[in-house]
Parts: structure tokens; sequence; C-alpha cells
């Protein structure tokens, strides 16, 4: 990961590449104060080459004494449409390109002239650290990560303290996304049920949370049809995990449940998916990747709340031990249902887990999930799914994933 520095200085004064925010506007025109001959070196491209939008990035070669060897203006949109995730947006399309360039340094200011400096470094920080993610510890020929360093550039010594502790806020919300990726794109040969698990326990006691992980025959005991079923047609047996973080100093209060599946590979069982693309059934265990990553997070920021995970973690596959069309299950609630399609095994395994988690009078469940295609037909991409019964807190997760991207 990327390391960061905080000092007091200015841009167009330091040497190095340098990472200039624009508004867009007819003349687009930068977001931060700048000396008088970094403003005539831009005003040559403003308008014409470079626009401002959102995500636009052009690379200025300069020969300034004493100053930046290089500017890269990136374009933060429109200012009245200006969102905390349009930092995330335009920093980490400039740190894309000055990797690109082969540069290990810049310095990058921070605007603080909409948002509050702490919420604009954090968003500023993601944004670099997560452009620069890449899964690539199966390839043969690694592609190095050139930009190694960041030095972010503060107006006066009163700001220091509040951005190197937004600094290392969005250092440990970011470890915790690289976890969940990762989890998420192992291929399944190296990341079925148990293998989560063992992965999982290790993230928990390097981060601080607990993690217990129920076996095949715990989960018959917790009569969890469900879990068993989907699982039944692997060598791989089906494993249920609990994290648990406490940091209410031992109050015992009522937690937050957080729920993911983990279906390491999704082949369909008996009711088979089309060859094409089923490769990327391995990314059907991210709802489970997700909640490690949200533990880890979590815990390592010390939070002052209680917070349990619950990973269902299968594989699901055809053989003659799988369930079958017609089977009827019988879930820890008590309730049953018939199978019509083996590939609809994502409600079967989360129902057996909510049903666990209600037990524990949670203050509030989320469930994450991979359950379905057809929301991304309905809603594309950028925007999730999200169901409720009760619109306070989908109002709160609402308002977190606009104000997190």
């Amino acid at each position: 990961m990327i390391k960061f520095d905080v000092k007091v200085g200015k841009i167009g004064i330091e040497e190095g590449v340098h990472i200039i925010p624009m508004y867009e506007e007819d003349v687009p025109r930068p977001a931060v104060e700048l000396p008088d001959n970094v403003k005539d070196l831009i005003s040559k491209v403003a308008g014409r080459d470079f626009k401002g939008r959102l995500e636009e990035v052009y690379i200025i070669p300069t020969i300034v004494p004493g100053g930046p060897e290089r500017i890269v203006l990136t374009g933060l949109g429109k200012r009245d449409e200006l969102e905390l995730d349009s930092f995330r947006r335009a920093y980490g399309r400039a740190a894309l390109r000055i990797d690109e360039s082969m540069s290990e340094t810049a310095f990058a200011p921070i605007v603080s002239d909409v948002f509050d400096l702490e919420s604009t470094t954090e968003s500023i920080i993601e944004g670099i650290e997560l452009s620069m993610y890449r899964f690539d510890r199966y390839r043969s020929e690694k592609k190095e990560q050139k930009l190694k360093h960041v030095t972010l550039l503060v107006n006066d010594e009163s700001s220091l303290s509040k951005v190197k502790k937004s600094v290392e806020v969005a250092g440990k919300i970011c470890r915790g996304v690289y976890t969940a990726r990762d989890l998420t794109n192992m291929p399944s040969i190296d990341c079925y049920p148990e293998k989560f698990a063992k992965i999982v326990y290790e993230i928990g006691r390097r981060a601080g949370f607990k993690v217990r992980v129920y076996q095949v025959k715990e989960i018959e005991d917790m009569s969890m049809g469900g879990i068993l079923a989907v699982g039944g047609g692997s060598i791989h047996k089906p494993v249920l995990i609990e994290l648990e973080y406490d940091g209410t100093g031992g109050r015992n209060d009522r937690p937050y449940i957080i729920v993911g599946k983990a279906v390491t590979f999704d082949s369909g069982g008996i009711s088979i998916k089309p060859s094409e693309k089923m490769e990327e059934m391995k990314y059907d265990k991210a709802g489970g990747a997700a909640v490690v990553g949200v533990l880890e997070a979590v815990a390592s920021l010390r939070l002052p709340i209680r917070v349990i995970g619950l990973i269902p973690c299968v594989e699901n596959l055809p053989s003659g031990t799988a369930y079958r069309p017609g089977d009827i299950i019988r879930f820890r609630n008590g309730k049953s249902a018939e199978i019509i399609s083996t590939d609809a095994e994502g409600r079967l395994i989360l129902a057996d887990a909510l049903s666990y988690a209600v037990e524990k009078n949670p203050k509030a469940i989320i469930d994450l999930a991979t359950l379905t295609g057809a929301c991304i037909i309905a809603l594309g991409t950028h925007a999730s799914g999200l169901f409720t019964n009760n619109q306070e807190i989908a109002e709160k997760i609402k308002r977190s994933g606009e104000r997190t991207g």
C-alpha cells in the first residue's frame, strides 16, 4: 500500500509531481491556491486541451526552477455538483496516470472549501489507495507499482493533526476493502469453505476480532437444513463462520449483525448454469468477503460498538450427494421449503444464518449477498438493490452509500 505523509506546504513550491484539482467551467479553475507561475502554465491548456470534467486528467511537463517537474491536472467536475466521491474518482484517476508515468512520489493538496477537512482527506486517500489495487498474486510476471509515496499538503500547522488522523482512518478502511477484494477474487480451488474459514481466522487474529467456525456436525445440531443442503454436493463441506468484535468495554450491548453470503463456487448445482462466464461464479462469495472486510476495518478502528458477522459458507456443485429439485428442506426456524431450482441457493443458506441472527436480539441486521443477476439487469452496475422493513435504517445506509461512493 502507498505511504502517505502530511506537511505544511503549497502546490507549485515543492519539487516533484504535483496533483492539482480543477473545477469544470468554461475556463477550468484550480480548486486550491496556486502561485502565478503555475497559474500561467495551466492557462495555456485550461478550456482547450483540458476541460476539468470529472476524472479527466492532463499532464503538463514543466521547467520551473525549484518548483514542480510535472503538473497533473485532475477534474473534479462542476463545483455545484461536487460530492465526496468526486475526490475519490479525481485523485484516484490522477494516481493511476502518475503510476503509468513511472513516478514514485507525488504531492497532493487538500481541497477544503466545500466539505470538512477530515472527510475530504479520507476521500482522497481512499481514491488514491483503492485505485492502486491489483490482484496479481497468481501472475507469473507482476507489474510493479511505481507510485509508492504521496505527500498531502496543508496550509497551516493547526490542520496537521486532523489530517494525519484522517489518513490513519482511511488507511484502515482501505485495508478492509483490500481484504474483501482479495477474498472475492481468489479462485475457488484455493478458497473453498474450510480454506475461507482459515483465512478469516488469521485475519481476525491480526485485526482483533474473534472467529468461531461451525463444522458440519455442529450445523446439523443447529438444524440448519439450508446450509447442509446447498453444501451437500461438494467434497468441501459447508461451514458457518461467526465473527465478533466488541468495542463496548464489556457492556454486552445488543449487537449489530452483518450477514454475508459466501458461495465459494456456484455451479448452480443440479440446475446447472450455462458454461459461458461460469468462471465468474467464484465471485458468489463477495457478500461474505465484504463482512470480513467490515469486521477488519471496525476492529482496526476500535469503534465503540459491538458487531457480529455471520457467514454461511458453501460450495454448490452437482454430485450424487447434491440436493435436488423437488427436495423439501427445513430451516433453523422450523419453516420448510420445496426446492424448484438448486441455483436459487443463496436464499437457502441465508435463511439459516438470518434465523440464527434474530436469536441474538440485535439492534439491526444487515444482509449482503450476490443474490441474483436480475438486480444488475434492473439497476446496472452503479447501484445496489436495497430491501428493508425499517425505513430509518435504510435511509442511513443510503446516505452512507452516497457519502462513501
